[in-house]
Parts: C-alpha cells; sequence; structure tokens
C-alpha cells in the first residue's frame, strides 16, 4: 500500500535517512560554510547515523547523534534537528555531546596538537533564551571581546533558526543555506519540489524521501515504528558490546560478562 502522508526534514528519522547520504550532507555542509564565511573544500567525507559517543567508564553516560561527519581535514561536524522547543536541556545535550566528540578524537600517545576543530550545527525552532537574532547563531566557546575578529576556536556550536528562514522569501540572490533551510521545513511534496527544482543534490533529498516514505509499500507510521525500533536495538547492541570490551580489559569470567551484557560467550570470545 502507498501512502500519501507527507512528511517533512524537520522529522529526525527522516533527517537521519536523508543526511546520512554523503553526497547530500556535503552539499548541506558547503552551504553552512558559505554561510558563515568559511571558504572550506570539502574533498571527501565520512557519515555516521546515530554515532554514539562512549565514555571512559561503564557508567558514564553514552551520546548519540543524529549525525556525524568527519572531513578530509580531521574536522568533526555533528548536525542535529530539534523540530521540538530547544531548551536549556537541548542546549546542554548538544553541548556535552560536542564536548565528548572533541574530547575523543585523540588517541593514546597523541598530543593536543593534533585536535581538530569540532563543529555542532543544530537546527531548531524559536528563540533560544532570547539571545538568537540571526538565522546562524554561533556559540563559541571562545569569548570575542579583545578581538571580535578571532575565528580559532576549536569548538563552535551553531544554531540554525528554522522559523527565521520561513519568513524570508527565497530568490537567487540568497545563501544556497537559506534554500535547504525552506527545502526542510516544506509543508508538502509539491513545495519542495518546487524548492529543489534544477538543484542536484535537493532533487537526490527528494527521491530519498519518496524511497523512505513508500518503500516496500509500507505506510509512514509502520516505517517509523521500524526505523525507532532499528536504531534502538541498534543502540542496545553497540552498549552491550561495548561493556562487555570493558569488563574484559577487567580480565572479567567470561561467563559473567554474558550474565551482565546479554551476549553469547562466542560474541564475547570474537571481541577479543
Amino acid at each position: 500500500m502507498q501512502t500519501d502522508t507527507f512528511v517533512n526534514l524537520t522529522n529526525d528519522i527522516l533527517f537521519k535517512y536523508v543526511f546520512s547520504h554523503k553526497e547530500i550532507v556535503t552539499d548541506l555542509l558547503t552551504s553552512f560554510f558559505d554561510y558563515i564565511g568559511t571558504s572550506k573544500k570539502i574533498k571527501s567525507i565520512q557519515v555516521f547515523k546515530d554515532y554514539p559517543i562512549y565514555g571512559k567508564n561503564l557508567e558514564d553516560k553514552v551520546f548519540f547523534g543524529d549525525i556525524v561527519a568527519i572531513l578530509d581535514t580531521g574536522e568533526i561536524v555533528s548536525i542535529e534537528m530539534y523540530n521540538n522547543k530547544f531548551g536549556k536541556e537541548e542546549y546542554m545535550k548538544s553541548a556535552s555531546y560536542l564536548s565528548r566528540l572533541f574530547g575523543n578524537q585523540l588517541k593514546k600517545g597523541n598530543t593536543y596538537k593534533h585536535t581538530k576543530k569540532v563543529y555542532s550545527i543544530n537546527f531548531i525552532f524559536g528563540n533560544y533564551a532570547n539571545e538568537n537574532r540571526e538565522v546562524v547563531n554561533d556559540y563559541g566557546f571562545i569569548r570575542k571581546v579583545s578581538n571580535p575578529n578571532l575565528n580559532n576556536e576549536f569548538i563552535n556550536l551553531y544554531l540554525i533558526r528554522l522559523d527565521k528562514i520561513k519568513k524570508i522569501v527565497y530568490n537567487v540572490n540568497e545563501k544556497k543555506l537559506i534554500r535547504w533551510g525552506k527545502f526542510m521545513i516544506s509543508e508538502n511534496m509539491k513545495e519542495m519540489k518546487q524548492m529543489g527544482k534544477d538543484d542536484e543534490a535537493m532533487e537526490q533529498s527528494i527521491a530519498y524521501v519518496q524511497e523512505f516514505l513508500k518503500e516496500n509499500g509500507t505506510t509512514w507510521q509502520d516505517k517509523l515504528n521500524y526505523e525507532k525500533n532499528k536504531s534502538h536495538d541498534e543502540g542496545r547492541e553497540e552498549n552491550q558490546i561495548e561493556t562487555a570490551r570493558n569488563m574484559l580489559k577487567d580480565n572479567m569470567d567470561i561467563k559473567e560478562i554474558s550474565k551482565y551484557t546479554g551476549l553469547s560467550q562466542i560474541e564475547i570470545e570474537a571481541l577479543k
């Protein structure tokens, strides 16, 4: 059965599905860097969906991001869609995940000169803390007091206001990021196709949206539930594996590890 239901890219599951494709997220990031005035050429990119970031201890919280992209420069970009209110809890979540991404890039033996920039790009609705006056709001982790032009932060958090983009009448003179924002918040497929017309990345995105909504003839709700359960199961399995690895490091008995993680003894042996 084919569904006529339309869901736009502010839905986090559909957002992750579409922007987990390299060619799509590369175009989005290129438009973002162009908007903030950074002449960054992305030659290659690695893209991860629902990327888990672990701590160093068993009890540490595991952070999951919507999309994580690693650029050819080694810089790391986290991209999140917040289709509900972006408040203090969401800000703290984003800042915590960003900090973990920054710290976890170093391996044993690395010096701090090996660290690369880490960006968090958050698409939001509303004026968080009544401080976001622009379409793109820069929460650099260095206060630019003595030198407003200072641009050497290694941790950058950006909030992009889709509600402001909605009010902009798009024309060809607008930056590509504005077009992407209006494309994301399209209210129907006709509007999405009109905004994406003659743009290769957006037309490919439309194909992915249609594929997602109609794949295997399932309804949108069936597909939504499937993706939620799949994401949950994958996250749980990652946690089990990481826990088992840490327990092996502590020389715990394999039977005990199996008992506490739910993994088979054969699966645990394979982790050695």
